[in-house]
């Protein structure tokens, strides 16, 4: 899943075209986190533990991760950090209770 603009945002000639392009780009995030999530569910097969279920230090690893990207393209890193933290403590709260299926 790639975003494809119809308008680059120098190019768009109103506020339409912008919140059409905003609305299509929250669409396609949405649409990936929907896929992440598919991996979260999956990868609960392979942990014998809900310890390894929540994983601590590869989740914090992975908000450092997400922070230095952010930076990285000029946005706001803790911010991101703390999306990214509320974002993926859903999915382990999800990721357990298919553990708790198994």
């Amino acid at each position: 899943m790639q975003y494809h603009p119809v308008h680059a945002p120098a190019e768009c000639h109103d506020m339409s075209d912008i919140r059409k392009e905003i609305d299509h780009i929250d669409y396609t995030v949405i649409q990936l986190l929907s896929v992440r999530f598919n991996y979260i569910k999956a990868a609960s097969k392979f942990k014998k533990s809900t310890t390894d279920v929540q994983a601590t230090e590869r989740f914090n690893s992975m908000l450092e991760k997400r922070k230095q990207w952010a930076d990285e393209l000029g946005l706001n890193g803790e911010v991101i950090r703390t999306l990214y933290a509320d974002l993926v403590k859903y999915f382990i709260a999800e990721e357990l209770k298919e553990f708790a299926r198994k």
